[in-house]
């Protein structure tokens, strides 16, 4: 027991003395995938694309060897979502239901880093756990029920598709109001598993440049279907019920992303320090 105690202290000792931090700007485009729990919802009913988006934010690493790193970020995600039916009797797609959906996310995964390979060039495999926010978002509808009662419509009568803002309190949410959707149950903190890899290359200026390739399994759904929910699921105005989203889905995400970081070495730093101290000493 006490021998393994002391192998654990030095090893937190060299963890400690040898820690290099790097940090810095990443930016990135991801290619998203939406999952519903129901499967034949896509199958029989609708089309829903595929997205490409973008994310941007902070990266940072704690190198405690050569071939051992602990990696994370902090970064805005922008998910968004069309959907359009498939046409009935013979009616173009998005005839009768039309949907665009916007959300903002911000993430923050947290990945073990193994790093092979030699001076300039590095490459490594990472993988981890990763947390998500759902801050906000926002969409449109363009419904067939819409030219006969529309919520929206021109100076002429015609109807125009309704602009909402997603809101998670229902006090600014109103069955009559189809400019704000209130999601009553929503998962807006999501858990999700990242694998993937990538190279960099330490630059003449002190700095690193990162390439990396992702993907990320998330494992909550945006949401529970409720009929609490009202506009963004049940779209009703008086005794007309227009159209149910279903929020029961979540997200595979495909990334490839660029950082430039800056390094914060430990222990130069200290030794920095000391070396400082010594020449007031002398001076003294």
């Amino acid at each position: 027991m006490k021998y393994i105690l002391s192998l654990s202290f030095l090893f937190a000792v060299v963890l400690t003395t040898s820690a290099q931090y790097w940090f810095g700007p990443k930016i990135g485009v991801s290619y998203i995938d939406h999952v519903y729990q129901e499967t034949t919802y896509e199958k029989d009913s609708f089309n829903v694309d595929t997205d490409v988006n973008w994310q941007a934010g902070f990266a940072f690493s704690y190198t405690a060897t050569d071939m051992y790193s602990v990696y994370g970020e902090l970064v805005y995600e922008k998910v968004g979502k069309t959907l359009r039916d498939k046409g009935i009797n013979g009616a173009p797609e998005g005839d009768i239901v039309y949907s665009q959906m916007t959300n903002h996310f911000i993430s923050a995964p947290v990945m073990l880093r193994v790093t092979l390979g030699r001076v300039p060039f590095h490459y490594f495999v990472n993988g981890g756990p990763r947390l998500s926010y759902w801050v906000a978002g926002k969409g449109v509808h363009d419904l067939a029920a819409f030219e006969e009662f529309p919520p929206v419509a021109d100076e002429d009568g015609n109807p125009l598709p309704v602009e909402y803002k997603i809101t998670f309190n229902s006090d600014k949410a109103s069955p009559d109001d189809f400019s704000t959707a209130y999601v009553s149950k929503p998962n807006r903190l999501q858990f999700g598993l990242t694998l993937g890899g990538g190279m960099y290359f330490d630059l003449a200026t002190g700095g690193r440049l990162m390439l990396d390739f992702r993907y990320t399994w998330v494992h909550s759904n945006m949401a529970t279907n409720s009929s609490n929910d009202t506009n963004l699921i049940r779209g009703s105005s008086g005794d007309l019920d227009y159209y149910r989203e279903n929020m029961e889905y979540y997200h595979n995400i495909a990334t490839v992303g660029i950082a430039y970081l800056f390094s914060y070495n430990a222990k130069l730093k200290r030794k920095g320090r000391s070396t400082s101290s010594e020449s007031n000493k002398k001076k003294k």
